[in-house]
């Protein structure tokens, strides 16, 4: 963002809004950042006839209270004379209601005017940082309100009036441009374009650096473009996101599954942060002996904020997120300190509150104790720092020092150098950390910075935005019933530009949370790969991915959740009126042209099954090439589109051959395309394309049909190849009469026609028939199992438990020749059964079907 801001006031632009969070703390984050990256420099007057900084650093960063019409004051007169000599007026707001109310009032009465005097255009560009969160409007919450109604969602609405108020106009000669930010857009792409901030002209992929992945070139917008980009400086810039922790960092044990003993959970990872701040303290003291560790710099203070610096170690926190409760993060903190040796939980809250509470030197004796436990992890961090040199080929990784080494660190800076604090809401709690060296008005002197090692308890706060600076572990015990992948990502705090130091990084939490997280890495990288295909070329517009076992966002309400895969046992209810010869009994007889045999159960002949199976794409080119005179979708529908967006990502992953179409649904001869259906036997082939095509394909946002936490991008494609299903082919039989004329009843065989009835829109109201779970061995216990009792097999264990067939199982596909009473020509119908262990995605869709029931 800072980069974008910088470009802008490169080339001219006039006023610049920068939307800081929805905290204070976020807030305050950001102006500190702002004036580093961008404002640099001594204060003075050179840097004021530069620009107008609007509020200035004692307003913000000093904690006195203020009103927010003084907050966001801009007197006229600086305004007119900045703007006269093209000089930038810079502000960075809270993104909170009240302030941008304030900000609104002062833009139209101190900047309007003064940009209505020239006669020149004037161009306002506005940053929104952490973009889904108060910037999003949801159509079906709000719908029923009416515009006055204070229940109305008010933050959008403000940020919008600041260019474009709706109590007056904006001067004629203002040109703005909103740009949202955010590592969550997936309700910011799912929203209702009657929100003004929804995305409308552009949606861009960020990159960020990592091993892989196409080169960028900023002198070519057209060049492919992927998530990463290779960075040449090595792992020690790498961005360690998902990538790391979740796929290729598995190896090194980076995510650490709790054992369920609570008490134990939280020794083992406070001993994991606490032995790696002493490995990292010995490799900052190797590289320069005047480094000082975090007891020994406490009491220590400095004439220049520069030589604090130099002195001071590398920052090292750790974050302990027990739950959303404010509460919860006080008892976690008193565990913490409990745990270490501090006699009783009162005295713990009581150091808490001080905001001086040290772990106690008892915790070194408990240390001395235990050291078998402590000592493992030099064990665990060398087989770590051996894995990642493995994975992303690491010349020369640095040494983890031995037990004695670490043992010395840790009893002399670590441990009595290491506080721990609240950062909450909480009046007795601490609003973020501080990174920054202290300035002692007293004595004139610097002091180091409060938090060098740090054990942070948080929840909400530290979920959204706030940085942990040199953060090695994190114990994530949160958990929710019905999560949403959005919100969950925010809480990722252990992501960053980690690499220096990632064989020592550790993320604590259950293995559903795990697979959780994981899961959501995958889902963001396809949205990524799909926006980065629309942003190279004539791809469709990326999908919103949901998981097996969460949404996407909870910030829309009512929406869709759109399978790929039609279901384990779909069943085709289209079927011609048999007022002409259908085509399709054309089609079933020409594939029994071939060797077949009966179906015998129970001395009962059931129906003709196929000698031969099929493979996935025969499967599916033969259902493709079914036709109905009633039943024409074209390729221009929304399941189309989700079909080409799915195939785009195939082909991202690796090209596919010139001219496949996974949907390839007939268009109408003449008139309106037909309302598409979920359990056609277009969207059926092209399932069964899709999952030949993904053999050979790790692609990303693809789960494993009937493995709960199963990534397609994680499987084992060589066992898919050798477990891909073959499909069975046959026709069972009914109770009518036998077919006398037509393709059908030249094949060798009789064929005597199902009954099946027909809805009022032409349909068939029954599918598959009955089923008799209670069936014997000489029984028949359904036309699902049809194919078992042609092969001679014995029923699958998993039958009545679930619908899939298992994993490796074959497949059917089953015709039903169907002909009523008094109808002319015999018509096909035909069900499908599709073993588990194929791909699958759940495209989040507005509110509204997709697909017609």
């Amino acid at each position: 963002m800072f980069g974008v801001t910088a470009l802008a006031l490169d080339r001219g632009i006039d006023i610049v809004v920068l939307l800081a969070g929805t905290r204070l703390s976020l807030w305050r984050q950001t102006y500190e950042r702002m004036v580093e990256q961008l404002d640099a420099g001594e204060d003075g007057v050179a840097k004021v006839r530069r620009r107008l900084l609007c509020p200035t650093p004692d307003v913000v960063l000093s904690g006195v209270p203020t009103t927010l019409d003084s907050t966001y004051r801009l007197p006229s007169a600086q305004v007119r004379r900045k703007l006269s000599q093209r000089q930038p007026l810079i502000v960075v707001a809270m993104k909170q209601t009240d302030h941008l109310y304030a900000l609104g009032r002062e833009l139209r009465q101190s900047v309007f005017s003064e940009v209505a005097r020239l006669d020149r255009a004037v161009h306002m560009l506005v940053l929104d940082d952490e973009a889904d969160d108060g910037s999003v409007l949801d159509a079906v919450v709000e719908q029923s309100r009416g515009p006055l109604s204070p229940t109305l969602k008010q933050v959008p609405r403000a940020i919008a009036d600041l260019w474009e108020p709706r109590s007056s106009g904006a001067p004629d000669n203002l040109f703005a441009t909103y740009v949202g930010y955010t590592a969550t857009p997936q309700a910011n792409l799912l929203q209702e374009d009657h929100n003004p901030l929804a995305p409308r002209d552009f949606v861009i992929s960020l990159r960020t650096p990592l091993d892989v992945g196409q080169p960028a070139d900023p002198s070519n917008l057209d060049a492919l473009r992927s998530s990463t980009f290779p960075e040449p400086n090595g792992i020690d810039s790498y961005y360690t996101g998902g990538e790391v922790y979740y796929d290729r960092g598995t190896g090194a044990g980076l995510c650490r599954e709790l054992s369920g003993q609570a008490d134990n959970d939280l020794a083992d990872s406070i001993r994991a942060f606490l032995v790696a701040g002493a490995i990292r303290l010995h490799w900052a003291s190797a590289t320069d002996p005047t480094v000082m560790g975090p007891r020994s710099i406490r009491g220590v203070d400095f004439l220049l904020r520069d030589d604090v610096r130099a002195a001071s170690p590398p920052t090292h926190s750790m974050l302990l997120h027990p739950s959303a409760d404010i509460g919860a993060h006080f008892a976690a903190a008193e565990d913490v300190l409990v745990w270490a040796g501090v006699p009783d939980r009162s005295t713990a809250r009581n150091l808490i509150e001080s905001g001086n509470a040290l772990l106690p030197h008892s915790l070194v004796a408990k240390m001395r104790g235990e050291e078998p436990l402590w000592e493992a992890w030099i064990d665990h961090y060398r087989s770590s720092s051996s894995a990642i040199a493995t994975e992303f080929n690491v010349m020369n990784p640095r040494p983890i020092p031995d037990w004695p080494t670490v043992l010395h660190i840790l009893e002399t800076e670590v441990i009595p150098g290491t506080r721990v604090s609240v950062v909450n809401s909480d009046p007795g709690a601490e609003d973020r950390p501080e990174y920054k060296p202290v300035f002692d008005e007293t004595t004139r002197r610097w002091r180091a910075a409060t938090d060098l090692s740090t054990i942070f308890v948080s929840g909400n706060v530290m979920a959204r935005g706030l940085t942990l600076e040199g953060m090695t572990t994190a114990l994530f015990r949160r958990n929710s019933a019905n999560p949403v992948a959005d919100t969950q990502m925010q809480m990722q705090r252990w992501f960053g530009y980690r690499g220096e130091y990632i064989e020592l990084c550790r993320m604590f939490a259950t293995r559903q949370q795990i697979d959780l997280f994981g899961a959501y890495h995958d889902v963001d990288e396809a949205l990524r790969e799909g926006i980065a295909a629309k942003m190279a070329g004539a791809a469709p517009s990326p999908a919103v991915l949901h998981g097996m076992g969460f949404l996407a966002t909870g910030k829309i309400a009512s929406i869709g959740r759109v399978p790929l895969c039609p279901s384990a046992k779909p069943f085709v209810t289209i079927i011609n009126d048999g007022q002409q010869p259908d085509p399709n009994a054309q089609l079933v007889a020409e594939v029994f042209s071939g060797p077949s045999s009966d179906v015998t159960v129970g001395r009962t002949v059931r129906g003709r099954a196929l000698d031969r199976t099929l493979s996935l794409s025969e499967a599916a080119d033969l259902l493709g090439i079914l036709s109905f005179d009633s039943y024409a979708p074209g390729d221009e529908s929304r399941l189309a589109e989700l079909w080409q967006q799915v195939q785009a990502r195939v082909d991202a992953t690796l090209p596919l051959p010139a001219g496949t179409q996974f949907y390839q649904a007939p268009s109408p001869v003449d008139g309106t395309p037909s309302e598409p259906r979920f359990e056609c036997p277009y969207a059926i082939a092209a399932y069964l394309r899709l999952w030949e095509a993904c053999l050979t394909r790790a692609v990303r946002g693809l789960f494993v049909t009937g493995v709960p936490s199963g990534r397609w991008a994680m499987a084992d494609l060589r066992a898919k190849v050798l477990h891909q299903p073959r499909f069975s082919v046959g026709i069972r039989y009914g109770d009518g009469d036998r077919i006398t004329g037509g393709p059908l009843a030249g094949l060798g065989f009789d064929i005597r026609a199902t009954q099946k009835g027909l809805n009022a829109q032409g349909n068939l109201d029954t599918t598959w028939g009955t089923n008799d779970p209670n069936a014997g061995p000489l029984d028949y216990r359904g036309d699902e199992f049809f194919d078992y009792y042609h092969r001679g097999e014995a029923l699958p264990a998993t039958a009545g438990t679930t619908s899939w067939r298992p994993q490796g199982a074959h497949g059917q596909i089953l015709f039903y020749i169907n002909k009523r009473p008094g109808q002319p020509h015999p018509v096909v119908a035909v069900g499908v059964c599709i073993p588990a262990g194929g791909p699958e995605q759940f495209a989040a869709t507005r509110a509204g079907s997709l697909i017609a029931a």
